[in-house]
């Protein structure tokens, strides 16, 4: 049988961005395939979490293209509100809305957006809920739950209204250590699922365990791209090496 070739949901072509003098992607090409793990990672102000937002046009981008689904982002707002509907985004910090539950911070989305019946709406948050360990703090408002927990109730929230993709934006980065692995094993169970997810992070054992692809970036440019194995054990540029060394990783 003839394998099937990858078919790209993302592509970045010659993305560049700036901030006023500063240039925060130089440049960057990419491709993330349907069903496809991809980690981002990197120093600190290398360009991962810019590229995210330049993903769904939260950031205009100066030139190159990003393509979803194999059509240019639109910069018609509702055209492009349209297109950021089909992917879900997970932030550092949670984003709940304070005064309401976990139950309704999850079903809003489709009942506001989708239009969907509120009963409806609240089973599939309930069920949503339940898929992430959450289903005994439904009717808990947000300053009720920990870090890791409102964290797992935005993850819920972005999967409510049935994203073909999700972009993290670090988001165990805002969380103490031991409520970081609540939400990386909800990751790694969309990710055995099937979900096309791309990734910034800082968790390199997530990144080793779970990605089926980690891009390097530094300073606004990737400078390597490749399977977890080579990137971590056998990294091809001596920035991988010094950024990996860095932080004392040992494999």
């Amino acid at each position: 049988m003839t394998a099937v070739p990858p078919r790209p949901v993302i592509q970045y072509e010659g993305v560049v961005k700036t901030f006023g003098t500063f240039t925060a992607l130089r440049g960057v090409s990419l491709e993330v395939n349907h069903g496809e793990v991809v980690c981002l990672i990197g120093p600190s102000g290398s360009g991962k979490s810019t590229l995210l937002r330049c993903t769904n046009g939260l950031e205009p981008i100066d030139s190159g293209r990003v393509l979803f689904d194999g059509v240019a982002l639109p910069a018609q707002p509702k055209a492009l509100y349209r297109v950021r509907q089909r992917m879900g985004m997970v932030f550092q910090s949670f984003e709940l809305f304070p005064h309401k539950t976990a139950l309704d911070n999850v079903a809003i989305g489709p009942i506001t957006v989708l239009g969907m019946p509120r009963t409806q709406a609240r089973e599939r948050a309930m069920a949503l809920l339940d898929k992430v360990g959450l289903a005994d703090k439904a009717g808990s408002l947000p300053a009720k739950l920990s870090g890791g927990q409102q964290q797992r109730v935005a993850i819920a929230r972005a999967l409510a209204m049935q994203p073909e993709v999700m972009l993290f934006d670090e988001p165990t980065s805002a969380l103490d250590p031991e409520t970081i692995g609540e939400v990386l094993n909800v990751m790694k169970r969309l990710a055995d699922e099937g979900m096309t997810m791309v990734v910034v992070t800082h968790e390199m054992n997530f990144a080793r365990r779970v990605a089926d692809r980690v891009v390097v970036f530094e300073k606004g440019q990737v400078v390597e791209s490749g399977p977890p194995e080579q990137i971590f054990d056998a990294p091809k540029t001596t920035r991988t090496r010094d950024f990996l060394g860095h932080l004392g990783w040992q494999g």
